[in-house]
């Protein structure tokens, strides 16, 4: 078996990775704004959950809880409704995203895995993470807009990034 690259001459194919346990350990570090997105984004996306939280308890009975696409309210609910939504996406999608950034090893890939691209794979994935994450808590602050805060727009933002995060990780990791 051989780890790592080939050296220069040899005529060994690269080690393909089957399984999670065959997959080595990440060798590289992300870059300080990286890791600080990933950090900032757990809290930033935890503040409008306590904002919300405080507005349930303290504001009206009813507020609207969903929107039509030209943002009309088609809906109104409890307060509660629209924490447990927001703890419910910041928990599996800003927190969860966050915590499973830092194991690339877990993640399915579009392509096998190699001695020679896992590393570069598993950078792309960590990085597609973190920007789903903080995307996830941009949207978190769009369903705070909901209480009446000028944050809803914050949504469509959150949903842009998603979008670009995730087709960036399919072609990147298809094509290099």
């Amino acid at each position: 078996m051989t780890h790592g690259r080939e050296q220069a001459g040899s005529t060994e194919s690269p080690e393909v990775y089957g399984s999670f346990r065959e997959r080595p350990a990440r060798d590289y570090e992300l870059g300080a704004g990286l890791r600080l997105l990933r950090e900032v984004s757990v809290v930033l996306g935890a503040l409008p959950v306590v904002l919300i939280a405080w507005h349930a308890m303290n504001g009206p009975d009813r507020v609207p809880v969903h929107f039509g696409f030209d943002g009309t309210v088609n809906r109104d609910g409890s307060p509660w409704e629209l924490f447990w939504t927001a703890l419910l996406v910041w928990g599996t999608c800003v927190l969860g995203m966050a915590i499973l950034s830092r194991h690339p090893r877990l993640f399915n890939f579009p392509q096998v895995l190699t001695s020679e691209n896992v590393q570069r794979l598993y950078r792309l994935g960590e990085t597609s993470l973190i920007w789903l994450a903080f995307a996830a808590a941009l949207m978190v602050w769009g369903i705070a807009g909901s209480l009446g805060y000028p944050t809803f727009w914050l949504l469509w933002v959150g949903l842009g990034v998603m979008t670009v995060a995730v087709v960036l990780l399919v072609w990147r990791s298809a094509t290099t």
